[in-house]
């Protein structure tokens, strides 16, 4: 799989100014873009003590930090508890203040779960300072992409440094899904489909035509 390169993005010392990093080329459908990491379940391969773990990669300030504790890869986990929408991963890296501690390269993965990740998204980073933007939607189509789980697996630091810092992280998805199932009407459940929109009248007489001919 190709590897993308980050360019840097300077931005004050908060984690909920990350619009400044966005692209332009995002779809008017799935604006505004929402923070959606606050969703999820996220474990770390390891941290360095109490005061440098989740908690503090999840802080507004990006001048906390977790640090890991253990051999490479080190891995951040993010779990959704069903399928979800993504665009975006946001880091918030300093090389600057963490020199060896900062990745040069990241693989991050999609998947229905832990067990059934993709081959990964490979990154690299040339002495980051701000916002790096990891795109995850279609390559075709700018669409989200749908999982349930996001690995972040930190592979390489600059000067082959061994442990990691990594200033913040925000998962992004769009205002609203895409995925709208009539097939779970016909099943009678679509309270299951969390953002379900009733389709416009046309379509409802559609679907109740089909259902008679199914009948």
């Amino acid at each position: 799989m190709e590897t993308e390169e980050q360019d840097s993005r300077v931005t004050a010392l908060n984690g909920y100014d990350w619009p400044v990093a966005l692209p332009k080329n995002i779809n008017e459908a799935d604006l505004p873009m929402r923070d959606i990491s606050f969703q999820a379940v996220w474990t770390v391969s390891s941290c360095k003590s109490e005061g440098n773990g989740i908690h503090e990669l999840l802080h507004d300030s990006v001048e906390k930090y977790w640090q890991s504790d253990g051999p490479q890869p080190h891995t951040v986990t993010i779990e959704f508890p069903r399928k979800t929408d993504i665009c975006f991963v946001m880091m918030y890296l300093d090389f600057k203040n963490d020199e060896s501690y900062t990745p040069s390269k990241i693989i991050v993965h999609l998947g229905s779960s832990l067990v059934h990740l993709d081959d990964g998204l490979p990154v690299e980073f040339n002495e980051p300072t701000g916002w790096q933007l990891i795109d995850l939607r279609s390559r075709r189509t700018n669409r989200p992409s749908r999982a349930m789980v996001v690995q972040i697996q930190v592979v390489h630091n600059h000067q082959n440094g061994r442990d990691t810092h990594i200033r913040h992280i925000r998962v992004l998805g769009p205002s609203r899904s895409r995925f709208v199932s009539h097939s779970r009407l016909h099943a009678g459940r679509p309270g299951s489909v969390d953002d379900f929109v009733l389709p416009p009248v046309s379509d409802l007489n559609k679907l109740i035509n089909s259902c008679m001919a199914i009948r």
